[in-house]
């Protein structure tokens, strides 16, 4: 007969349970789901993002769907579910398309719903997209830009591998306020080009 479980112990199973999320591609189907995260995180904390919350509101869920690639694609978005099939987070992955930067991919997107945020759904966000692109042939490196003053962001990624190499002032401005941006990289395998170096 199996022992009850302790409260203490039952009660951290219990609440690991509920922050439990199912990390999957994005697909057509999910465009929809997939805007109205967008939208909401679009206007509840635009210094995040470049886009802006008044021109993106109108545009069609189904226009995002072409962001939803095959992952070994290079061009895809990761999706965080709860157990009920709600999307409660989002992390996208966009590889360049000319010939002598497609070693290269941004990372974009990064948006977690403000009922689900400070759960680790972030941190499991990026290091899946991290996973998936290691496992894309001929990517070598990930770029990301965030916003250089939200702390919280800026070490998620570089607890993720992620270091900053430069930062673009008043990158962004908001009701009048200006924000730098931090740019960030990830080099996914050790030298990569070995007979080329920066000069």
């Amino acid at each position: 007969m199996t022992e009850p479980l302790p409260p203490a112990t039952a009660f951290a199973a219990a609440a690991a349970a509920a922050n439990a999320v199912h990390i999957r591609p994005l697909v057509a189907a999910d465009a929809v789901a997939y805007k109205a995260l967008r939208d909401e995180a679009l206007r509840t904390a635009p210094d995040a993002f470049t886009s802006d919350y008044a021109s993106s509101v109108g545009r069609p869920a189904q226009e995002y769907a072409v962001r939803f690639g095959p992952v070994e694609s290079g061009v895809f978005f990761l999706g965080a579910f709860d157990a009920a099939g709600q999307l409660l987070g989002c992390l996208g992955c966009e590889r360049e398309q000319r010939a002598k930067q497609r070693h290269c991919a941004t990372v974009v997107g990064m948006m977690v719903a403000p009922t689900a945020q400070r759960r680790g759904i972030g941190q499991q966000l990026v290091a899946a997209c991290v996973q998936a692109a290691r496992n894309v042939p001929g990517l070598t490196q990930l770029v990301l830009t965030v916003t250089a003053s939200n702390t919280h962001v800026v070490r998620l990624y570089e607890q993720a591998g992620f270091t900053a190499w430069g930062l673009l002032p008043r990158a962004v401005v908001v009701d009048n306020v200006a924000y730098d941006k931090l740019h960030m990289l990830l080099v996914l395998t050790p030298d990569p080009f070995p007979a080329c170096r920066s000069k």
